[in-house]
């Protein structure tokens, strides 16, 4: 199965082209951007509790970006 495959199975699945043509930009199908995004927010934290840890950024600043980071 190639690369691109999940293409022709978003349109098997009744997606749109307007659809289509966002999972092309981003080089993903729809079901798969909610593990994506999970994996983006675990690397920001980590990134975050590096910074914290190494005094970069103060508490307050920590916790204002931890929320931000959460909602």
């Amino acid at each position: 199965m190639g690369d691109w495959d999940f293409l022709h199975e978003m349109r098997d699945r009744g997606f749109s082209q307007e659809a289509i043509t966002g999972a092309m930009a981003c080089g993903y199908a729809p079901w798969e951007g909610e593990g994506i995004a999970k994996q983006e927010r675990k690397a920001k934290w980590e990134e975050l509790k590096s910074q914290r840890d190494s005094g970069e950024i103060s508490p307050a600043e920590f916790k204002k970006r931890k929320t931000e980071l959460f909602k």
